[in-house]
């Protein structure tokens, strides 16, 4: 059988794809190297209570996010969060709130000026030397070393060190991009994906799962793939939706050879490191658990190292942990902690490890004692081969080969546009995020339909 599009990849792009070239009457075949859809929407599940580790939050929920749109389509709930107070940490304990806020305005400022100067810093620069100038307004709040450990919480979102992301390009979507409001998807992104595609299987889609691509090939038709234990598979079009950092080590299956300019691209974006850090317990034993809807604890310690332990890797780390305890979604309260762990401590913990020193960590950041956890679960994206990282992070700091303008790169279609490619890192305006995935995979939905109505 050949099919009008062939999708490489189950998660929001190639979800979001096929569901809409469903619509359109296409025949439609997406090959899924998984045993499960959805990617790198990974959702834990404990009785009622559907916490996502994998991408998570509808941002920007009442700011236009077309995951919003998708969702009350398929009739899926999803939730804002209740206001609830945040905890800063210090080495010492509890910071005021009045520290805290004004930490969080003067990162702000920070931020905001390092996007503004004239004449813009070198493509070299880092976000670090433009945050931590003399100048900075984080030193207006509070000491140095506060204020520089409190920066370091924009490493979660990042996805990189501050030393690592050009300041000439930070914020660089920021116009653009959906932020504001956020929202949690009822059951959790997993779950809403799967609805995707279940309701393109309904209009005649196909999915394979376990089924890796080792093949994409151009013919004098269209192309042809080789999935799964040798299968092949033809179609007029195909569209890779595989994460960057797959791609980046799988390059090799393409016949003929990608475009160097192309590839070279690929090579040089940079994928971003986020790693959770779940730890269920009988019981919330810690501090504020109903009222506080999560922590920041600045470090304690010297940055970790090769060499350091687990409780050293935490104790030297910014860490900001969601507190799952105040109920702020519902089902309601449960006596869990997820903590997001930045590139530093995602690459230095070790999964036998983590669990134990979490817990002796917080039992000495609150200062009381807790039972152990009933359970652990901490994600490995970065070394799981069919992620090999979080998402695309900001442009980093080159010589003034690296800028927003790689993103826009990866979305061009090649071969005559019968191969196109889609996933967040290739929104230039959206990377990173959910957004960007589902912007990408209507993006590509609609360019190949108008190539099939050409008639290939």
């Amino acid at each position: 059988m050949t099919f009008d599009t062939i999708i490489i990849g189950a998660g929001w792009a190639g979800a979001v794809a096929a569901r809409e070239l469903s619509r359109s009457g296409r025949k439609v075949l997406v090959l899924e190297a998984r045993d499960r859809v959805g990617g790198r929407a990974r959702t834990w599940v404990h009785g009622a209570h559907a916490i996502d580790v994998g991408c998570s939050w509808i941002h920007g929920y009442k700011e236009g996010n077309p995951a919003r749109g998708i969702a009350e389509e398929l009739g899926v709930a999803a939730h804002l969060p209740k206001p609830a107070e945040p905890g800063l940490y210090g080495p010492a304990g509890p910071l005021p709130k009045d520290t805290a806020v004004a930490l969080s305005g003067a990162l702000a400022a920070a931020v905001a000026g390092a996007r503004t100067p004239h004449p813009p810093p070198p493509p070299g620069a880092s976000l670090a030397s433009a945050l931590f100038a003399d100048t900075s307004p984080l030193y207006a709040t509070t000491d140095k070393a506060t204020a520089e450990a409190f920066a370091r919480t924009l490493e979660v979102p990042l996805g990189l060190k501050l030393e690592n992301a050009s300041a000439r390009w930070a914020g660089w979507e920021a116009a653009t991009n959906f932020s504001g409001s956020d929202a949690a998807p009822e059951g959790g992104y997993e779950a809403l994906v799967s609805r995707v595609l279940d309701d393109a299987k309904a209009n005649g889609v196909q999915v394979r799962l376990n089924a890796k691509v080792t093949g994409i090939r151009e013919g004098d038709a269209g192309v042809s793939v080789t999935a799964g234990s040798g299968e092949e598979y033809t179609a007029k079009t195909a569209i890779v939706t595989i994460p960057l950092g797959v791609l980046k080590h799988s390059l090799d299956i393409f016949r003929p050879a990608l475009p160097e300019r192309y590839a070279s691209v690929v090579r040089g974006v940079h994928v971003g490191v986020l790693e959770k850090l779940l730890l269920r317990y009988t019981e919330a034993w810690w501090p504020n658990a109903a009222t506080t809807g999560g922590y920041t604890f600045l470090p304690t310690a010297a940055p970790p190292t090769e060499g350091s332990s687990a409780l050293e890797v935490l104790e030297g780390s910014t860490l900001i942990v969601a507190n799952f305890a105040a109920g702020t979604l519902p089902p309601g309260p449960a006596p869990i902690l997820l903590a997001y762990l930045s590139e530093t401590p995602a690459t230095l913990l070790k999964q036998a490890d983590a669990g134990a020193a979490f817990h002796t960590f917080l039992q000495k950041r609150f200062g009381v004692a807790g039972p152990p956890p009933e359970e652990v679960h901490l994600t490995s994206w970065l070394t799981d081969e069919y992620a090999r990282g979080a998402t695309t992070t900001p442009s980093v700091i080159s010589e003034g080969e690296r800028s927003p303008m790689d993103f826009k790169e990866l979305s061009r279609p090649l071969w005559n546009g019968r191969l196109g490619f889609a996933g967040e890192h290739t929104e230039m305006e959206n990377r990173g995020s959910v957004a960007g995935a589902v912007i990408s995979g209507l993006r590509e939905a609609a360019r190949v339909e108008r190539l099939l109505k050409k008639g290939l």
